[in-house]
C-alpha cells in the first residue's frame, strides 16, 4: 500500500452540512469527512470500472483504501485542527500556543498550570476544535466560504411551485480546495479523477476534481501525537499488524454519528475525542503511513473509517509551515 496526498477542488457548491432541519440542510461543515472522501473515491473507481460490486462489498469487512478528513487549503497552506492548548485574545487579536510546553509536561506526568489571561489583560479563548494555519508566528483561524440557497418544490401535475414547500441549502462555495491523506493499494496510481461529495449530486452539487500525488515521507513517531481526525479513545488502537497504545488523551469528548458504509443500513453513534486532541502514546508499533490515514476501528462485522488519524507533534507543525 502507498500513502498519497489528495487535493480536492470543488467544481460546484457542496452540501456537506452538520445539521438537518425540516426545511433543509444548514450549517456547512468546514471539512470533508474521511469516510465521505473514502466513499467518493470508491464510487468513482466503481463508475470507471476499476472496482466491481463485489470489491465494494469486500471494502466493508476488509478495507483496502483509507482516507483522513480533508481540510481546507488557505493561501497555499494546509490547515490543521487546533490543539486544546492553542488560544486567542478577542481584544487584541493575538494568538498563544502552549502546545509544546504542555506536551512536555504531560509526557513527564506533570500537572499543568496555564495562565488563561493575555498580556493585554483580557481572558484567552480556546481555538480547540477550530481549523488553523500558521501566518508567520501567528495562528490564523480558517473559515470556508459558504452561501445559502432557497428552492421550491415543483409539482409534477402542474409544473408549478408547490405552496409551503420551500427548502434551504447551505453549501461550501465552488472553488474551495481541500487536502487529505489517502492510503491506497499499489495499483491505484497518482492522477486525477472526478468525484462527488455531499448531498444533491442530482441537482449538480458536490462535483469535484480530485488529484492524487505521492505524499512526503511521514515521520515515524511515538510519544506525543496530535489527532488530526476525531479519535476513538480506546486504550489501544489496532488494525492488521498496527497497534498504538494510548496512555492519555487530552481533549473534549463528543458523540458523532459514523458515515454510511456499502451494504450497511445503519450509522452507529460513536464517542470520540475531538480533532486536535493531544495523545500520549505508551507504545507505537505501526507504519506511519497507516497512522496518517487513520486506523479503522471494528464495530461488529464492519470497520469504522475516517477516525484515528495521528501525527507526531513535530510533523504537525512542519505541515502547517508548508513542509
Amino acid at each position: 500500500m502507498r500513502l498519497l496526498e489528495a487535493r480536492l477542488v470543488l467544481k460546484s457548491p457542496a452540501i456537506v452540512t452538520q445539521r438537518r432541519l425540516e426545511r433543509g440542510f444548514v450549517k456547512p461543515a468546514d471539512h470533508i469527512l474521511g469516510s465521505m472522501l473514502r466513499g467518493a473515491i470508491l464510487a468513482s473507481l466503481y463508475r470507471a470500472g476499476k472496482l466491481s460490486a463485489d470489491d465494494l462489498k469486500r471494502e466493508v469487512s476488509e478495507p483496502s483504501l483509507l482516507a483522513s478528513p480533508a481540510y481546507p487549503v488557505m493561501g497555499g497552506s494546509r490547515s490543521m485542527p487546533a490543539t486544546p492548548f492553542m488560544f486567542y485574545c478577542r481584544s487584541c487579536g493575538a494568538s498563544v500556543d502552549l502546545t509544546r510546553e504542555a506536551a512536555g509536561k504531560l509526557a513527564q506526568g506533570e500537572e499543568l498550570e496555564i495562565e488563561l489571561r493575555h498580556d493585554c489583560g483580557e481572558a484567552l479563548r480556546p481555538l480547540y476544535g477550530s481549523l488553523v494555519v500558521l501566518e508567520g508566528q501567528r495562528l490564523g483561524r480558517v473559515r470556508v466560504e459558504t452561501f445559502r440557497s432557497t428552492s421550491v418544490a415543483i409539482g409534477k401535475d402542474r409544473g408549478s411551485a408547490v405552496r409551503e414547500m420551500l427548502f434551504d441549502y447551505e453549501a461550501i462555495a465552488e472553488g474551495t480546495e481541500f487536502w487529505a491523506w489517502v492510503l491506497a493499494p499499489d495499483w491505484l496510481q497518482p492522477g486525477t479523477m472526478e468525484v462527488v461529495v455531499g448531498r444533491g449530486a442530482s441537482r449538480g452539487f458536490g462535483w469535484a476534481e480530485l488529484s492524487l500525488r505521492p505524499a512526503s515521507q511521514p515521520q515515524p513517531g511515538g510519544g506525543v501525537l496530535v489527532a488530526v481526525s476525531p479519535l476513538i479513545p480506546l486504550s489501544s488502537l489496532g488494525w492488521g499488524s498496527c497497534t498504538v497504545a494510548l496512555a492519555r488523551v487530552f481533549g473534549r469528548v463528543d458523540r458523532l454519528q459514523a458515515g454510511w458504509e456499502y451494504g450497511r443500513g445503519f450509522r452507529p453513534f460513536v464517542e470520540v475525542a475531538r480533532r486536535g486532541s493531544l495523545v500520549i502514546a505508551s507504545r507505537v508499533s505501526c507504519q506511519p503511513e497507516v497512522m496518517r490515514a487513520g486506523l479503522p476501528t471494528r464495530a461488529g462485522e464492519v470497520w469504522l473509517t475516517g477516525f484515528n488519524s495521528l501525527v507526531p507533534l513535530d510533523e504537525y507543525y512542519m505541515i502547517m509551515r508548508g513542509g
